[in-house]
């Protein structure tokens, strides 16, 4: 733990979201993918935490809903994303290094794939990345609007991050991203134990989040294409000649896979 001493917490917001916090001891906060106002403001009053800034990582409506009203209530506040969502007002495109009172420096990411444009944010001495919808523990996001080739650099690029690295996506996907890595991967005894472990968080209403980088390269497929070319080429009937291509026909199977 660094002199921050930062306090991580994912807040439940509508049916599989996170709202990520991120605290100092005096009770500075930032908010990441404020999709629920209410469920933000709830929180802070019942903690009596003051919200210093807002990161957004994407456009999509259950990452952003909550600007209006954080404009309206806290028009002092710092949100900081592209300049294409409406209430940014701190523009980023991603190779910028914040240094917020309180809470430390980030890293901004261009990590696009899942959309055409998305960031990611890496504290630099706590090795947290918020990584919204690029990658989720076991699995990754889907493309959207953005293309599975930029969303394989986004992930080469979260691999290259240290290996204790916390990863606070914005969903709780694990246990059906488990039963598709275990699909793909069925002799793999990291990915037996961890559905085990993360079964019984859920179970417990407890996240399997954070998730430590080290860890997703033991039983992510979507970070194991370089080692699971015999087995995507048999699944898929292909064969492919780079990690890249290995990537792409393992998204695609994954988006035709029978959950």
């Amino acid at each position: 733990m660094s002199d921050f001493a930062l306090r991580l917490v994912p807040v439940p917001m509508f049916n599989d979201n996170y709202l990520w916090l991120l605290i100092a001891k005096n009770g500075a906060t930032i908010a990441i993918d404020v999709g629920d106002y209410a469920v933000l403001t709830d929180y802070l009053q019942a903690q009596q935490l003051q919200l210093t800034t807002v990161l957004i990582t994407h456009h999509h409506r259950d990452h952003i809903a909550g600007l209006i009203e954080i404009k309206k209530q806290y028009p002092e506040v710092a949100i900081y994303g592209h300049s294409s969502i409406n209430g940014i007002t701190h523009p980023m495109v991603g190779g910028e290094v914040l240094n917020i009172t309180n809470i430390g420096r980030l890293l901004v990411m261009d990590v696009a794939g899942h959309t055409h444009i998305h960031l990611a944010y890496y504290h630099l001495s706590e090795k947290i990345l918020f990584c919204g919808d690029t990658l989720f523990s076991a699995g990754c996001g889907r493309t959207v609007d953005g293309n599975t080739r930029q969303l394989y650099h986004a992930l080469e690029k979260i691999k290259l991050l240290a290996n204790d690295t916390r990863l606070c996506p914005a969903h709780e996907y694990t246990l059906s991203n488990l039963e598709f890595a275990r699909a793909i991967e069925p002799n793999n005894s990291y990915t037996r134990d961890y559905q085990t472990w993360a079964i019984n968080q859920r179970a417990h209403n407890q996240p399997t989040l954070p998730a430590r980088l080290e860890g997703e390269k033991n039983y992510n497929p979507f970070l194991r294409c370089h080692l699971l070319k015999n087995r995507i080429e048999i699944l898929t009937k292909k064969t492919y000649k780079t990690t890249a291509e290995l990537f792409i026909a393992l998204r695609d199977y994954k988006n035709n896979w029978p959950y």
